[in-house]
Order: C-alpha cells, then sequence, then structure tokens
C-alpha cells in the first residue's frame, strides 16, 4: 500500500513547502510520523485509509494559488463555455470542460485581464 519511502518523500516535501505544521494537526503529524519509523510498508487497510486522509490534507495544502483558481475559476468557465457551445450545435465543444490546457488558457486570461473590463 504506502511505502516509508513515500512517506518519507511526502513528509519532506511538505516540511520544506512549510505546510506540514499548518496542515496537518499534532495527532496527524505524530501519525505519519509513527507510521513512516515504524513501518516498511503499510499493510492494514485501516492504517491505509488514515494515511490516506492526511495524505489528501497535505496534497490540498501543497497546491499552488495558480493551480486553485485554476480549479475554482478555470474548471467551471470551461464547463459553462463548452455547454453553450453544445447548445448553438458545436458538439465537438463536449470535451472542452476537461481538457487542461483549456482551463489553463481560461484562467490566464481571467487573471490578465483589467478589473471593471467586461461584465
Amino acid at each position: 500500500m504506502f511505502t516509508r519511502k513515500f512517506l518519507e518523500g511526502w513528509w519532506r516535501r511538505a516540511l520544506r513547502r512549510r505546510v506540514l505544521f499548518t496542515a496537518l494537526d499534532r495527532e496527524d503529524r505524530g501519525y505519519l510520523y509513527l507510521t513512516m519509523k515504524a513501518l516498511d510498508e503499510v499493510r492494514s487497510v485501516d492504517v491505509g485509509r488514515i494515511i490516506l486522509k492526511i495524505l489528501v490534507k497535505l496534497r490540498e495544502a501543497l497546491k499552488g494559488p495558480f493551480v486553485r483558481r485554476m480549479e475554482d475559476y478555470g474548471v467551471g468557465k470551461a464547463w459553462a463555455m463548452s455547454k453553450t457551445a453544445v447548445e448553438w450545435g458545436y458538439r465537438a465543444a463536449g470535451g472542452w470542460a476537461g481538457e487542461v490546457g483549456f482551463i489553463r488558457y481560461l484562467t490566464v486570461h481571467e487573471l490578465n485581464s483589467p478589473s471593471g473590463w467586461g461584465v
């Protein structure tokens, strides 16, 4: 399931990015540290579920501000534009909502547009 090397990599990455102590409370850090030091590999499903929840917290904390903006704004805008284009008869636009490049483009466009312009 999870190996010691894998968990140590997450620990080091979170420590380097300075999110280890802000994203995880003392209990989560202790559980991750103890698992990392005591086991070579997590075999228990219950322990794996707990570690997975901790790693999800770390993954969310490690995301940069642009990625968060892409998830908040870009995905919704891409979905809306794709839906509108399909309604207008352009069926190939159905895949736009899932294209990362299109979502990134919409996010960059929105971030670089002056405030107060448009509706």
